[in-house]
């Protein structure tokens, strides 16, 4: 059981896919810390490899630019917050439904996966930021 109610971790990288991958191993080793199943901690890597990379591509498409990851570890559940300044975006509209597989396309999976592996998903644009979040609920391993 957590002594304190509210973990914090705060990291920040470039919108490279070099540098996402680096932040990512780096969340890896903090969460190979915590008494949380392995399923979860794959589940959180999905759906941040899903939105970093998204950020990178389509919000910074020109040149890179900094992404900062907020991850919230609570008893039941990974808050996580996620800010950028890249192009603004309207989530509501993508990942609904999930893409035909018959259609053989190689993209377009990534929104269907965020929204069924989190749950609260809110975005906000907000003084030239994007701001996304969501949680992922966890039970803890003794």
């Amino acid at each position: 059981m957590m002594t304190d109610r509210r973990q914090v971790l705060r990291l920040e990288c470039l919108g490279k896919l070099d540098d996402i991958r680096c932040t990512l191993r780096e969340l890896d080793s903090y969460l190979a810390g915590c008494p949380i199943p392995a399923d979860w901690v794959e589940d959180l890597n999905l759906v941040l490899a899903e939105v970093m990379t998204n950020i990178a591509r389509h919000g910074y498409p020109n040149e890179p630019g900094r992404i900062a990851l907020q991850l919230i570890r609570t008893e039941n559940s990974l808050e996580c917050h996620i800010i950028d300044q890249g192009i603004s975006f309207d989530p509501s509209l993508l990942g609904r439904i999930a893409p035909d597989p018959l259609d053989l396309q190689e993209g377009g999976y990534g929104w269907f996966i965020i929204r069924n592996l989190t749950r609260q998903i809110s975005y906000e644009r907000a003084d030239g930021h994007n701001v996304l979040c969501f949680s992922i609920p966890v039970q803890t391993v003794n």
